[in-house]
């Protein structure tokens, strides 16, 4: 028969020192990022952007119809509408904070966060059958890290995003 001499182990107030130190350490990885967050947030509307433009490109091709993708940048909201201004999928809305502006790049009438190049101030891009789609370009501004995105269209119906006013 063998006896236990020692004490072995770890005493409560042990353990509770030690996850008082890692909570402490996650809490302050987790927020000394500062723009962490609004930047996540400018990023992920940009790439959800760019999701529904790419979205309704492939469905104009398959479907061999006409689709729009339409802005209301008063509601800070977008959609894909058919040929018959029906809905295609939900409505989307851009994260918190962030917001469709004016890239000041002097063109009149566009002041409004969308630039574009063959039929200004109707909010919406068209893709066509052909894969073709109207060129332009989203400029989306975060107001927390105060930063740019741009989602651009090319006449060949490709959609880019960059992390910046371009």
């Amino acid at each position: 028969m063998m006896l236990i001499t020692g004490k072995s182990g770890f005493a409560l107030i042990e353990l509770v020192v030690v996850i008082a130190i890692i909570s402490l350490v996650s809490f302050l990885v987790v927020f000394s990022g500062g723009d962490f967050f609004p930047k996540t947030r400018l990023e992920s509307s940009a790439e959800n952007i760019a999701a529904l433009l790419r979205w309704a490109r492939r469905l104009a091709i398959t479907k061999r119809k006409r689709y729009e993708v339409v802005f209301d940048l008063r509601r800070k909201t977008y959609w894909v509408e058919d040929g018959e201004t029906h809905t295609r999928g939900e409505v989307r809305r851009l994260e918190k904070n962030v917001i469709f502006a004016d890239p000041h790049l002097g063109k009149v009438g566009e002041e409004d966060g969308m630039i574009e190049l063959d039929d200004p101030d109707d909010d919406s891009f068209l893709f066509y059958p052909e894969g073709t789609a109207e060129a332009g370009s989203i400029y989306l501004w975060s107001k927390d890290s105060k930063r740019w995105y741009t989602v651009t269209i090319a006449l060949n119906g490709y959609v880019r995003v960059y992390p910046e006013k371009h």
